[in-house]
């Protein structure tokens, strides 16, 4: 008898636990994407593929529009295989802003970037933009889905290609 009842308190146990599945705060979250977006943008800038596939999921995709405004297009680290036109001498993004949905698994980010690159030997050019990027938490985490760069404040985007 006694060890049927040590069986059944046992099983009541087991069954009466909950499953508590481990929460990130807000804070965290927006302290990531931030970090997120500016480690995409660097692996971006040095074509570094591996530190770009942290971010893009395979089966989303990724599009974006660039600061020279021409049309939106998918990015992905395919690429990479085409030499840029700007060679890049500072890049910095700053004020990056981020908005969460409601459930905390969608993410608007709003930022601004400036430096400078330098096409072929030409002069410096001084690069000055807003931009913004959508972020989805899924099961390998937060991925990009979307960019969008414009010019900002008489400043200068890429240049075409």
């Amino acid at each position: 008898m006694k060890n049927l009842f040590l069986l059944m308190a046992v099983i009541l146990v087991t069954a009466c636990q909950q499953t508590v599945e481990p929460t990130v705060s807000d804070e965290d979250i927006v302290s990531a994407l931030k970090e997120n977006a500016v480690n995409l943008q660097e692996a971006i800038l040095t074509q570094n593929s591996e530190e770009f596939n942290k971010y893009v999921d395979k089966n989303i995709a990724f599009s974006t529009g660039d600061s020279n405004l021409s049309k939106f297009y998918t990015m992905s680290s395919e690429k990479f295989d085409v030499a840029p036109a700007a060679k890049w001498g500072e890049f910095d993004l700053y004020d990056i802003n981020v908005a969460l949905s409601p459930d905390s698994r969608t993410a608007v980010l709003t930022f601004y970037a400036k430096g400078d690159y330098t096409v072929g030997e030409g002069d410096k050019v001084d690069y000055n933009t807003r931009a913004s990027s959508v972020w989805i938490s899924t099961e390998n985490g937060w991925k990009i889905m979307h960019s969008s760069w414009a010019p900002f404040g008489g400043g200068n985007g890429i240049p075409n290609n």
